[in-house]
């Protein structure tokens, strides 16, 4: 949305779709101009606009365009069956462009057609099957597959299932551009048909309340506990005369029982409450939700979950490929017992709300395990929760499935089967360090070397391997357990993280002294690592004699293969990806089904590696600047890296923009 064109595109379909008031939109924007916010986030923040209606206008307005019948209107569509006049047509066109209001309620305010007849004109509009409401009612397995706060979210009503197709009802052909969040989440194709129905979420609401009563489980609507009010604490007692000490005395006790009582009577209250909160996250809909959430999660390739609390209704959303995806929303009445449910699977303490917890979750889907780790944050709004989700099968990865150069995947390789030295892994929190780390290792022989690895946490377990759990709260910090490890005649030493100058001390003296040891490090580039260690003031020399290799890196999205394209770029885009301006063509998703309508599926990594070699380590010794070391190394630079998959049609222009500092 950082295109001035997109921006104002977003905004007119805002407005014709009543989301917004264009008095709001000119308050917004006025505000926008004076502080640099946003004008769509001052309306998130101020309620005016919710995410739901952001996303879901997102969706429609720029990336499935390419699906819609152009050369078709719909008041054209609507003279053709006969349902309104070329007259009738002509004056609602003209009050569209006086108020940007969309021409359906234009048309159905002044009572010239019906919803019926307009949701007819939709469906051949859009090429989308229409069916009368009445003629399919929904089936039980269908309704039972489907969570009903997703199906009010997307606003749809599961009719039927057929092996992994589930057709469903919509009421708005938008509808169908967001029902591929469904699709992951519950592992099926979704076929959408179109009907009429002017209260689509009342519709939803009847059919899964008339699936409880069948199954004789008549809907009961949650009521909260009523709040807990505080102790009464009393006034102060004014001073009284010798003669009524004793009176005030014993008023005083009897006030004093009384606190007892209360505080006593708050905290059956509080269990009470809590006893019903884990009543209903035992309850089959809840325990169905949260499944369901985890599921679409695998189905979907995603890495973490965000169960984020927000007005009015906590948030859901997926990070899949670095990105985060909204794919539903929680209502406020459940999400106490949401919350719970996760803290009961991963053994937390649920009436614990006021401080973080960590736990995890163990789980086998589709013939894969994963480790799930949970950590809960209390905010203002309520608990935060996010999913880590780690796939086992990821320690399974090898070198060739970094996505290497090859010369750098030579230098990697070499360095990693030197029998000694430090081998520094750099970049952000979630560039794919660990993966990295795990790949080296499984070149080494577990069978004839004694390899330990030190973590915090241990993400993924490895077969042959000693993995240790950094524990700072019982003193069991890097550098302790370091000191400790070296005491186990070892040959390859893994250190999750060398966060002190004490850590990378120990470190680098067991990579003198006989150990291959491998260790990350938070920078942005490889020549960096070398002047980190040195404000750790560690001294040259050592930093030389130790130092066999930097690898830096991070993973970028590629083009989705369903939907790329090619274009011709313009020339302020090629200077600002440093391409010549004889480059006639890139390449770009232009957003599909199987990636979500984002153009991009799936990641790869870009790296830079500095070999220490005997001239580079003498240079490190001498405390030559890095950028004489960058030029002494000819250093391929992750830049560069990413540049040259931009041209090979690997990685689209905006990616490359968005990942690399330029």
């Amino acid at each position: 949305m950082a295109d001035e064109q997109n921006q104002s595109l977003l905004a007119d379909a805002l407005i014709k779709s009543d989301a917004i008031s264009r008095e709001d939109l000119a308050a917004a924007q006025a505000r926008e101009k004076r502080t640099g916010v946003p004008w769509y986030r001052t309306l998130l923040q101020m309620g005016t606009l919710s995410y739901e209606t952001l996303d879901q206008t997102l969706r429609y307005e720029f990336h499935s365009q390419s699906k819609r019948t152009e050369d078709e209107s719909l008041g054209r569509m609507l003279v053709n069956i006969k349902a309104i006049t070329e007259e009738q047509l002509k004056e609602a066109l003209k009050e569209q462009a006086r108020t940007g209001k969309l021409l359906g309620k234009i048309l159905l305010a002044k009572g010239v057609v019906t919803s019926h007849a307009i949701a007819i004109a939709l469906s051949k509009q859009h090429s989308i099957e229409f069916t009368q409401l009445a003629e399919s009612p929904s089936d039980r397995h269908a309704l039972e597959s489907v969570p009903e706060s997703l199906a009010l979210r997307h606003r749809m009503i599961p009719v039927s299932l057929d092996g992994d197709r589930l057709t469903v009802l919509i009421a708005d052909p938008q509808q169908r551009n967001t029902l591929s969040d469904l699709a992951v989440i519950l592992g099926k194709r979704v076929h959408a048909i179109l009907t009429s129905c002017d209260d689509i979420k009342g519709e939803i609401k009847a059919r899964y309340a008339g699936t409880r009563n069948v199954a004789g489980k008549a809907p009961a609507k949650q009521q909260a506990p009523p709040p807990v009010e505080p102790p009464s604490t009393g006034k102060k007692a004014p001073k009284e005369s010798a003669a009524s000490k004793a009176k005030q005395s014993k008023e005083a006790a009897k006030h004093e029982e009384n606190k007892s009582v209360a505080t006593v009577d708050e905290s059956k209250d509080t269990k009470r409450r809590f006893d019903e909160i884990a009543k209903q996250a035992e309850g089959a809909p809840v325990i169905k939700l949260v499944s369901t959430i985890i599921e679409g999660a695998v189905n979907s390739g995603a890495t973490d979950i965000h169960l984020d609390p927000q007005e009015p209704e906590m948030r859901v959303r997926y990070r899949i490929d670095g990105i985060l995806h909204d794919v539903m929303s929680i209502a406020p009445d459940i999400e106490p017992a949401v919350i719970s449910r996760i803290k009961i699977m991963s053994d937390l303490d649920i009436t614990e709300t006021r401080r973080p917890q960590d736990g995890h979750i163990s789980i086998e889907t589709k013939d894969r395990e994963f480790d799930v780790r949970v950590a809960t944050l209390p905010t203002f709004l309520g608990e935060r929760v996010v999913l880590r989700m780690l796939d086992q099968s990821t320690v399974l990865s090898g070198i060739k499935d970094l996505g290497l150069d090859p010369d750098d995947e030579a230098v990697l390789i070499r360095t990693i089967n030197q029998p000694y030295g430090m081998i520094l892994v750099t970049g952000p929190t979630g560039s794919g360090k660990t993966t990295t780390l795990y790949a080296a290792l499984n070149q080494k022989n577990a069978l004839t070397e004694s390899i330990v690895t030190l973590e915090d946490p241990v993400e993924y377990q490895m077969s042959g391997i000693n993995q240790v759990q950094i524990d700072a709260d019982i003193e069991m910090t890097f550098a302790a357990t370091l000191r400790a490890a070296l005491r186990q005649d070892i040959d390859v030493l893994l250190v999750g993280e060398i966060r002190d100058a004490d850590t990378a001390r120990i470190a680098i003296r067991a990579a003198m002294t006989g150990h291959l040891v491998f260790s990350t490090l938070h920078t942005n580039d490889a020549p960096e690592a070398i002047s980190t260690l040195r404000n750790m003031q560690v001294p040259s020399y050592l930093i030389s004699s130790a130092l066999t290799c930097v690898v830096a890196q991070r993973l970028v999205r590629k083009i989705c293969p369903d939907c790329r394209e090619a274009f011709t770029p313009t020339k302020a885009l090629l200077k600002s990806l440093r391409l010549p301006e004889t480059t006639k063509k890139l390449y770009r998703g232009k957003g599909c089904d199987s990636c979500y309508h984002t153009g991009n599926k799936g990641r790869t990594g870009i790296f830079e590696i500095i070999e220490i070699t005997d001239s580079i380590r003498k240079m490190i010794a001498e405390d030559v600047p890095t950028e004489q070391i960058v030029k002494a190394a000819k250093l391929k630079t992750m830049a560069d890296r990413c540049r040259s998959k931009v041209k090979d049609g690997v990685v689209a222009p905006e990616e490359f923009l968005r990942v690399i500092r330029t």
